[in-house]
């Protein structure tokens, strides 16, 4: 489906597997982007289940991602998992809390030097030594 879309993308459509999330600055912008998503899936003989769309929402949680008029958050259940994730006791724990924390890099500030301690201990030529100043 993306190859259908690829002149929208990033512009006013984001395609995730077989959900379309059609964004814009204004109602008059979004109603003309939405019109040539449905005229795209109607020429690329796709069909959209009715139950499942939604339209015209100013806020919603798109892929683990909380959307306002203010901007993009990553929700709250992530940030909780995040902070009450358990001290890692080899490095498989380790690239799970990673690929977690990664999902809301963009968030973080300094993110790559904070995880690059965690990033260390994921070498395999090394052995696990966990140390409390790599999860600060």
């Amino acid at each position: 489906m993306t190859n259908e879309f690829r002149a929208m993308l990033d512009r006013f459509v984001l395609v995730y597997l077989d959900d379309i999330l059609v964004y814009s600055r204004s109602l008059e912008d979004y109603l003309e982007h939405l019109r040539r998503v449905l005229e795209m899936l109607r020429a690329a003989k796709y069909k959209a289940n009715c139950d499942k769309c939604e339209f015209v929402w100013q806020e919603l949680e798109y892929l683990g991602h909380s959307i306002t008029p203010e901007g993009i958050s990553p929700l709250s259940d992530k940030i909780q998992a995040i902070q009450e994730w358990s001290e890692p006791r080899n490095d498989t724990d380790v690239r799970s809390f990673l690929g977690l924390a990664g999902y809301c890099h963009r968030f973080i500030k300094g993110y790559s030097k904070i995880a690059a301690h965690l990033t260390t201990l994921q070498c395999e030529d090394q052995p696990f030594d966990f140390k409390e100043d790599a999860w600060e």
